[in-house]
């Protein structure tokens, strides 16, 4: 998994370090359900999409969108604070509306457990 930085302002770097973080599940949390979350969000987005959940850790309700209508969208679930990335492209996300704090990227297969965006690209 490799997630891509990019900051838009200096303001978005404490996001672009949240979105690092989300990523890497600490080492007690590595055995039982929580280091299963990612494995669980893989079965549950279907091939092609990209999945958004309304819970960190891939909890709450799940929504998936297979590629963004425009340039820049806002993620099905508002706020998304969950990510997987199951689609064929990298896909960039940001922390607020019409793509303005761009938070990071994920390249496919990439996911992130507890993050805040509401808009991607």
């Amino acid at each position: 998994m490799r997630i891509h930085h990019v900051t838009a302002a200096l303001g978005s770097l404490a996001a672009a370090a949240a979105l690092a973080l989300a990523t890497t599940a600490p080492a007690h949390a590595r055995t039982g359900a929580v280091s299963d979350a990612p494995a669980r969000a893989a079965a549950d987005c279907p091939q092609g999409y990209v999945c958004f959940w309304s819970e960190p850790d891939f909890g709450g309700e799940m929504r998936a969108a297979q590629n963004p209508q425009h340039d820049c969208e806002a993620t099905p679930v508002q706020p998304a604070r969950s990510v997987y990335n199951h689609g064929s492209d990298s896909r960039t996300f940001s922390s607020k509306p019409r793509c303005s704090v761009r938070v990071g990227s994920l390249e496919p297969g990439g996911s992130a457990r507890s993050i805040e965006v509401s808009s991607w690209q």
